[in-house]
C-alpha cells in the first residue's frame, strides 16, 4: 500500500500545505500484510495514512483499505489505557 503522512489530514480537510511542505514528506510503499519479528504472525500495516493499494484500481484499493480499517479498529481490537499516575505506555 502507499503510505503518505498527509492523507490523514487530507482526508479531515486540512490541505492547506506548500509545494515544499508536500515534496519533503513523499509517499512511500510498505506491504499491506507484515510479518512480527518476534512472533511470526501476520498483521495488517494499514492507517489512516495509507492512500490506496498499488496494482489496482484507486477506488478499490481505497475501499478495501476502508473496509480493513473498520474492521481493525472494532472495539475488541483496539486497547484503551484507564491512566493511573506514573503509567507509561509506549506504542
Amino acid at each position: 500500500a502507499e503510505h503518505y503522512a498527509l492523507n490523514s489530514r487530507f482526508i479531515l480537510g486540512d490541505t492547506d500545505y506548500s509545494e515544499s511542505q508536500r515534496n519533503a514528506m513523499p509517499p512511500v510503499s510498505w506491504p499491506l500484510v507484515r510479518t512480527h519479528a518476534g512472533s511470526g504472525r501476520k498483521f495488517l500495516f494499514i492507517g489512516a495514512h495509507a492512500g490506496h493499494i498499488e496494482g489496482r484500481p484507486v477506488a478499490e484499493g481505497r475501499m478495501l483499505l476502508a473496509e480493513l480499517l473498520e474492521h481493525a479498529t472494532q472495539r475488541k481490537f483496539v486497547y484503551r489505557h484507564s491512566w493511573k499516575v506514573g503509567d507509561l505506555v509506549m506504542w
